[in-house]
């Protein structure tokens, strides 16, 4: 009765183990996506801050136990917002210009 007991938690840790790569295949799926597509349009070091970005707000965000694909578009959603506020152009003042009456 106690091997068929040990069988059971080792399939039970096998599905675990692949539940885990499965989660890991995703998320390196979606930073190389997201990291490629920023090097296309910005260029490698633009791509290489944003990969630590992504990674970042990976790190930061309480996900639930088992994560799964929105979990990770959230991500990088979240990272492309940082990136947009990176590019964003530099303000230029605004000088309030008056009318004259001649």
């Amino acid at each position: 009765m106690r091997h068929r007991e040990s069988k059971r938690t080792g399939r039970q840790l096998e599905e675990i183990a692949l539940c885990h790569a499965n989660l890991i295949n995703l998320a390196e799926r979606e930073l190389a996506a997201f990291a490629e597509a920023v090097r296309v349009l910005f260029g490698p070091e633009q791509a290489r801050v944003s990969t630590a970005e992504w990674i970042d707000e990976l790190e930061s965000l309480n996900l639930p136990a088992t994560p799964g694909v929105s979990d990770f578009r959230r991500i990088t959603a979240a990272a492309s917002v940082r990136l947009a506020h990176l590019q964003r152009p530099p303000c230029f003042i605004q000088y309030k210009v008056e009318a004259s009456h001649t």
